[in-house]
């Protein structure tokens, strides 16, 4: 069986490179490149700066030589930061520069979302304020009503949050109204919290790497349900 190979355009900063190998189905190969982010604490000025950023041809670029079935933008904030419009020319420039079909982490959460018919959300972020309030309004532009949101405020460390943390964090938001859970963070470590998230709360919960893994794999044509989460289980739309 040919491997699926699937690009994947990282922030400097991110040091989960692992979880897109864990999240990944057996046959595919996942093949990470950086762009450089700043190193000043994230702001949502600061993440639109880098909608435009030139790193992101260059990077999608140098993945054009493995021929990916599929390229993806591994970074939620940069990619909700202007809104869809902004999301949609960072996909339309790396889908490009790869020649290979390409998604955003922002845009995979909402084809998540999409597919499992889910609209009503909890948003657990481990964002500023003002980040987390960007993402909201970048998830309602899409149809979807996050019903209830927490921030932890984190301007850097993300990855540092463990297991315990994350599972505060999503059975924090959760209200019986809410048809999934929303953790978004490429630099969030939640590749071990989601079967028992979804096994406890008794509803999907659909996290940053591995929406933009299975999303990734889906528009590269991989049909398989050999994923983790619920997400897996159920065709993209």
């Amino acid at each position: 069986m040919n491997r699926l190979r699937i690009g994947i355009i990282y922030p400097s900063d991110g040091v989960l490179d692992h979880e897109f190998w864990k999240f990944a189905p057996p046959h595919a190969t996942m093949h990470v490149t950086r762009v450089r982010f700043p190193e000043t604490p994230d702001t949502l000025e600061g993440m639109r700066t880098l909608v435009e950023d030139a790193d992101l041809d260059q990077a999608a670029q140098a993945l054009r030589p493995i021929k990916p079935g599929a390229i993806a933008y591994a970074c939620t904030s940069v990619s909700f930061a202007k809104g869809h419009s902004g999301d949609r020319s960072i996909i339309d420039r790396i889908s490009r520069g790869a020649n290979a079909p390409a998604t955003s982490t922002s845009s995979a959460l909402v084809a998540a979302c999409r597919s499992l018919g889910v609209r009503k959300l909890a948003l657990g972020s481990p964002y500023i304020p003002e980040l987390t309030v960007q993402f909201e309004h970048y998830l309602a532009e899409a149809g979807l009503e996050p019903l209830l949101s927490r921030s932890l405020g984190l301007a850097e460390g993300v990855s540092k949050l463990e297991a315990k943390d994350i599972a505060d964090l999503a059975s924090g938001i959760d209200v019986p109204q809410a048809e999934a859970i929303i953790l978004p963070c490429t630099n969030l470590n939640t590749y071990s919290a989601i079967a028992e998230l979804e096994r406890t709360l008794a509803k999907p919960v659909i996290t940053a790497n591995q929406a933009t893994v299975w999303h990734a794999c889906r528009i590269a044509g991989y049909r398989g349900t050999d994923g983790v989460g619920r997400l897996w289980r159920v065709n993209a739309t």
